[in-house]
């Protein structure tokens, strides 16, 4: 018989809390130059605020766009929002940029975070000499190129469960909608293409970041009660929305990331979130992308300890309810813990009748009803007189 005593046994588990997901960790790739002794080319640094850019020697005179972007994103995502930047030479193009090698800048940017990267930013101020093949796309045809090298690299890492998706500028956009590339028509889920310049010559891409970064995964970067965006702003041809009004909705159409107005409201707000795929894409807007890469994480999160375990099973080779119940309720508290207000409703299926014994694999099936978004309201006003029965 042991010695008498007070035993004390710690329970773990018991809170219900899952760990969360990095739904605002941002990256930056921008061009710009080298600052001797304290930013590198083709080195990641891990920023927390714009005071940063002191420590690392960017100023707006030796690197305006990196310090410009990096401005903006702290302006929407706030100080502690946790960013990466990665600058590289003013000669890379965005197809370099977006490259699979293994010493691409987007690949770089991607490893050093070890896979915590949700959004990344990509902009470049094309050098002097530089000259941009725009005969058939309107933009330059790098913007194409570096779409398609995006989506190739970012659908590899989401299969590793290191989602992200990627903001582009339409560079050297002639200012006309003829023969205009139409994202809409692209394939490119992972990748949205941004017509707003918050310069004359670059695109808004650290301050859309920085609006995405900042709010819930299922809320879109246009949602107006996040307020204006933009006091002042152009489209990449240098000319503001206004001087720009009669292409507008073709532009909103054709699938491109603009500035706009609204009446009785000052500044800029952003039309939609869309993504260079088509409407019949379930993933066709940033926002529902966003739902569905959290969605993943924590799938992942919530089944990786059963790997490799020990389950009994029933005649057949097949799971017992109860158990079918448990693992689906593995996935339904990661959900209900992390995305509350997020998704409309989420429905998990263990189908019992599977023979794990001959198979040795679970198979899990996840349904998730996502916000709908007010994109239009119409509303109907007239007249009515009380002695005229309607």
């Amino acid at each position: 018989m042991p010695l008498s005593d007070v035993n004390i046994t710690l329970e773990n588990g018991n809170l219900g809390r899952v760990t969360t997901t990095s739904d605002g960790v941002a990256g930056l790739i921008l061009t710009g130059k080298a600052i001797p002794g304290k930013t590198e080319l083709n080195k990641v640094y891990q920023l927390s605020s714009s005071r940063d850019l002191v420590t690392r020697g960017i100023t707006a005179e030796n690197n305006p766009l990196a310090y410009k972007d990096v401005t903006a994103f702290y302006e929407k995502a706030g100080d502690g929002a946790e960013l990466y930047l990665l600058v590289v030479a003013e000669a890379t193009t965005l197809t370099q940029a977006c490259s699979s090698e293994a010493s691409s800048p987007l690949r770089k940017l991607i490893d050093y975070a070890r896979g915590r990267i949700r959004l990344v930013g990509i902009n470049r101020i094309s050098p002097a000499e530089y000259v941009p093949d725009t005969e058939a796309s309107g933009i330059d045809n790098d913007v194409i190129t570096a779409a398609s090298a995006a989506q190739d690299l970012a659908n590899n890492y989401a299969k590793q469960v290191s989602p992200f998706r990627v903001l582009l500028p339409a560079v050297a956009w002639t200012g006309s909608t003829e023969e205009l590339f139409k994202p809409r028509e692209g394939s490119y889920n992972r990748v949205a293409i941004v017509m707003a310049a918050d310069t004359l010559t670059s695109a808004a891409i650290g301050q859309i970041l920085g609006r995405a970064a900042s709010i819930p995964v299922n809320q879109s970067i246009a949602r107006v009660k996040s307020g204006v965006i933009a006091a002042t702003g152009y489209l990449m041809n240098g000319k503001t929305p206004e001087e720009n009004a009669g292409m507008l909705e073709a532009l909103n159409d054709a699938g491109y990331i603009i500035y706009r107005t609204f009446t009785a409201k000052n500044g800029y707000y952003l039309n939609d979130d869309c993504m260079a795929a088509p409407l019949s894409d379930d993933y066709s807007n940033l926002n529902l992308g966003r739902v569905i890469d959290k969605a993943i994480i924590l799938a992942y999160t919530a089944y990786i300890d059963e790997i490799q375990e020990n389950v009994l099973v029933e005649s057949g080779g097949k799971l017992p309810q109860y158990l079918c119940t448990s693992f689906e309720g593995n996935i339904n508290s990661a959900i209900a813990t992390n995305m509350k207000g997020e998704t409309s409703d989420f429905k998990s299926f263990i189908d019992p009748d599977q023979n794990i014994l001959q198979s040795s694999r679970m198979n899990v099936s996840c349904k998730i009803v996502p916000n709908g978004i007010l994109r239009e309201i119409n509303v109907n006003i007239g007249f009515a007189n009380p002695a005229i029965k309607q």
